[in-house]
């Protein structure tokens, strides 16, 4: 069994935008999080009816893996007042 992780997460909530230190911060945190591998993509989000930048990262993965402490604590550094994680069992194959 193969797993799907999407996370989408807001822009910085002072300016709704991703700035290169914000996209680095979220990139080290999925550098270390996913070592085998992800998809990040910035695109324009909307929040509680507010538009934003945002960025949805996706990862295959071979297991099902807690990500909630992880997400807690870059919730925190980011600021953000939630992130959005959705997790699908897939069938994957690599061609």
């Amino acid at each position: 069994m193969h797993y799907r992780v999407d996370i989408c997460i807001g822009g910085d909530n002072d300016s709704r935008r991703i700035c290169k230190s914000y996209l680095k911060k979220v990139r080290d945190w999925a550098n270390v999080t996913f070592p085998d591998g992800y998809t990040l993509v910035k695109v324009e989000g909307c929040y509680r009816g507010i538009s934003e930048d945002s960025i949805l990262l996706y990862a295959f993965l071979s297991h099902d893996m807690a990500l909630r402490d992880q997400l807690e604590r870059l919730k925190r550094e980011l600021k953000q007042e939630a992130i959005l994680l959705v997790k699908s069992s897939v069938d994957l194959d690599v061609i």
